[in-house]
């Protein structure tokens, strides 16, 4: 009964993102016909094909790369893009956003026998966290030009509000985890308090704390989540003039894009789908725009197929290097813990 669990929790996401897609092209929110374009517009292909490489692959394993060498871990560029590639696969193929993960640490975890299996586990968590951080701050960055203009639209204060509250959490979060406090650090104190809902922060905030001597590690990460995270910007925005035949307003564009991207991050549907068409299409309404859900149908359904090309590496690892059985003792439940 407990295994069929985590299977018919599955199976219920499944069945609410088919049935919110439905919905959407079924009132015509959703035009499942303009995926074609990737067929005949090259040069929407080729922004495809080009961010996925360069930044979810490329800059992607960058990141990782860093902050696992950053907390101590060994891990060579090739190993490293290998086990990116095949978590994209897993993540595409196994709803549930972790299956990649588990196999992503297994591999770290035996090639680092030494070194303490919660932190490799951390070092995902923190990769994800990084990269969300990066993800409000370039759309902070972006909106910043525009601000005044933003702020005379009643609609989209609250976008910017949010968007400003959001981004100076982060600067606050990273600024205190990585401060050398001469006694004891005031935060960890305040996270310790049995309060509902503080136990992810304080795992979070630990596992930053190990970066205060490797600064760097941390630096460079949120760098390449800026770059990454501004290629995302753009290559949403591409779509967006391909589907409305009109450049909008970036900035309004760069207001919305993170909170949309968000929501696809809450585990009530796998990978977002339905969630996320949903809510680009209300953001977009907000902003005075059109056809949101299908703008976030192209961008999201063109890296769910490429990310099925991470079944190559995997196939290679898996005859060269296969794992013992128990996956090298990562406990999947351990991992999903900490999300």
């Amino acid at each position: 009964m407990l295994r069929m669990k985590p299977l018919l929790i599955t199976v219920l996401k499944l069945a609410l993102a088919a049935a919110l897609i439905a919905w959407l092209v079924g009132s015509g929110k959703v035009d499942l016909s303009q995926i074609r374009r990737f067929a005949t517009e090259y040069d929407l292909l080729a922004a495809a094909i080009g961010y996925w490489m360069i930044a979810a692959c490329g800059m992607g394993t960058w990141r990782w790369k860093t902050l696992l060498e950053g907390a101590g871990y060994k891990i060579t560029w090739k190993r490293a893009l290998q086990l990116q590639v095949t978590g994209f696969f897993f993540n595409t193929v196994m709803p549930g956003a972790v299956g990649g993960d588990i196999i992503k640490l297994a591999y770290v975890i035996r090639d680092n026998k030494d070194k303490s299996k919660t932190q490799a586990m951390m070092t995902v968590l923190l990769d994800r966290i990084v990269g969300l951080s990066g993800l409000f701050l370039i759309g902070w960055l972006f909106m910043l030009g525009s601000l005044s203009t933003l702020m005379q639209d009643p609609r989209l204060v609250p976008l910017v509000t949010l968007m400003g509250g959001v981004s100076g959490g982060f600067v606050v979060f990273y600024t205190a985890a990585l401060y050398h406090y001469r006694g004891r650090d005031p935060f960890l104190r305040f996270l310790s308090l049995p309060i509902p809902g503080v136990g992810l922060f304080y795992k979070l905030y630990n596992a930053l704390r190990t970066y205060r001597y490797a600064r760097g590690a941390i630096a460079r990460s949120l760098i390449l989540s800026l770059i990454i995270q501004g290629l995302s910007l753009c290559f949403f925005y591409l779509i967006t003039v391909k589907i409305l035949g009109d450049a909008p307003d970036f900035s309004r564009i760069a207001s919305i894009f993170p909170v949309g991207v968000l929501t696809t991050a809450i585990p009530i549907t796998p990978g977002g789908l339905g969630v996320g068409h949903v809510a680009f299409d209300r953001l977009f309404n907000m902003i005075g725009l059109q056809h949101g859900a299908t703008v976030f149908n192209l961008f999201v359904i063109s890296q769910l197929l490429l990310n099925i090309l991470g079944v190559i590496p995997y196939l290679s690892l898996r005859r060269h290097q296969p794992l013992p059985s128990g996956g090298a003792d990562v406990d999947s439940s351990a991992v999903i813990s900490a999300y």
